[in-house]
């Protein structure tokens, strides 16, 4: 049974998008859905974030009422939700950075020679 895209994810356009990039060429179960609907959601929220900090021109802080300099809250708000997409693709086992994959791929091809060899010893042997 295909993965069903929930009515919150389908209304949202940018929420959509996001979900058709993630499932696709993926496999997940329908009990992945709300773990990709969070996902999604968390995508959004540092999409927003990143948004805001680029309408301030630049700027990372701001001056309050007491005249102190304060971190926007947009840049908290950013390292929460990588950190949650951190997590969250982790715990559904998408890959999000490029050393995983290579690491990955030179362990496959290292299983495989070793697998291979392994097998030809065995093959010389019987």
């Amino acid at each position: 049974m295909p993965l069903t895209k929930p009515p919150g994810i389908e209304s949202d356009a940018f929420k959509s998008a996001k979900w058709d990039e993630l499932t696709n060429g993926r496999t997940f179960t329908q009990s992945d859905a709300p773990s990709l609907s969070l996902l999604c959601q968390w995508y959004k929220i540092a999409e927003t974030a990143q948004d805001e900090l680029d309408s301030f021109g630049g700027q990372t802080a701001y001056n309050n009422d007491m005249g102190d300099l304060k971190a926007f809250p947009q840049i908290g708000t950013l390292k929460t939700a990588s950190a949650e997409i951190r997590q969250l693709n982790k715990q559904l086992g998408i890959c999000d950075t490029h050393e995983e994959v290579e690491s990955g791929a030179k362990q496959t091809s290292i299983l495989s020679i070793v697998s291979g060899n392994r097998a030809k010893r065995q093959a010389r042997t019987a």
